[in-house]
């Protein structure tokens, strides 16, 4: 019988709302695994509503606790396979196929039918009901692993997670992008994302690419798209509108989808990102006498990450993502630094994004 290796990871557990507990946990390496030790994580909206127990309390009691973030980078400690040395700097595919882990042979669903990983429901996800990158080494399966290329900076790599989403939710309309013009609803980072990946990956011009968001500082920040506030546009008066994404989730997705079904050409594409606790009511009746099509998209894959670490080598790319960095990071030496950072987080108001740095020595 094989001999396992294993590795003991210092973790910053969540173990109930507002609180964290430093925990030691024992993870096995098998063939074709990585050992990571994160240096760099973004906070996102999810990793807050755990934090401040705004996810539904029998999601709580299912998932918690557990370490947080699925937004990072970090460098090889070990490595199980060819493919990665020592010390080289690799960003982390948080979306983990059960056959990676060794649980199934297939991405098959119970009843034979193929789909995509990020929507197996045997797959497992970094800092949901999962530990994530919060954490001093996290084990991975060789796929989840991506090099960054020497001319992509940490903090441009660590925003690869969100921005492959976004990337990934683009696919779905991708024969349509050069039909007409292409809308995004949302101004804060996953809407500036989503814009900028449509502008620089897809090649989507200023004028046929528009933004609509409810702050007009938020706004000018998109320069490479043409900008609307909500508030003064009338979203049955504009034409050859062929896609649309919305990206703003909670209490503002009822007024971005059914504006997204005034403004749509008949048989054109919703693509959903926004998440929402509440179920949201929206207009049906012109969905079906638009012929529309609306599609829910969520997470993503490695071939996303693979395409980001090629295209944020662009300068361009480079500095359109800069102006959702912070003007620092959070120090991360201990479950408490680690409190102080997230209580901070969910305060913020800036529309940049926070980065945590961790010092695991």
């Amino acid at each position: 019988m094989e001999m396992k290796d294993t590795v003991n990871s210092r973790a910053y557990r969540l173990i109930e709302p507002e609180k964290f507990e430093e925990v030691i946990i024992q993870h096995t390496i098998n063939n074709n695994q990585v050992v990571v030790q994160p240096s760099l994580a973004s906070i996102c909206h999810a990793d807050t509503r755990y934090y401040t127990g705004q996810r539904r309390k029998e999601a709580l009691q299912r998932k918690l606790p557990m370490a947080l973030f699925h937004e990072g980078i970090g460098h090889v400690v070990t490595s199980k396979s060819r493919s990665f040395s020592k010390g080289q700097r690799v960003v982390i595919v948080p979306n983990i196929p059960a056959r990676r882990l060794n649980t199934i042979e297939d991405n098959l669903t119970s009843n034979g039918r193929a789909v995509k990983d990020n929507y197996l429901p045997d797959s497992v996800f970094l800092g949901s009901g999962y530990d994530g990158i919060g954490q001093q080494y996290v084990v991975l399966p060789a796929e989840n692993v991506i090099a960054i290329p020497n001319d992509v900076p940490d903090e441009i790599a660590v925003l690869a997670e969100l921005t492959s989403v976004s990337l990934h939710a683009a696919s779905n309309v991708r024969d349509y992008l050069d039909d007409g013009k292409v809308a995004v609803f949302g101004d804060g980072p996953v809407g500036y994302l989503t814009a900028a990946a449509l502008h620089h990956v897809f090649g989507i011009s200023k004028e046929n690419l528009f933004v609509f968001g409810a702050v007009s500082e938020r706004l000018a920040h998109f320069d490479f798209a043409t900008t609307y506030l909500v508030q003064h546009f009338n979203f049955r008066e504009e034409a050859n509108v062929v896609a649309v994404m919305e990206c703003t989730g909670g209490a503002f997705s009822k007024s971005a989808i059914n504006q997204a079904i005034d403004l749509i050409e008949p048989q054109g594409k919703i693509i959903l990102m926004g998440v929402s606790e509440e179920h949201v009511p929206i207009n049906t009746r012109d969905i079906l006498e638009k012929g529309l099509t609306v599609y829910g998209s969520s997470r993503s894959t490695e071939e996303e990450f693979k395409r980001l670490m090629n295209a944020f080598q662009s300068q361009a790319y480079q500095h359109s993502l800069q102006k959702l960095l912070p003007d620092q990071k959070e120090l991360i030496r201990n479950a408490k630094d680690l409190e102080i950072a997230m209580n901070k987080a969910t305060k913020n108001k800036d529309w940049r994004k926070t980065f945590l740095s961790f010092a695991w020595n």
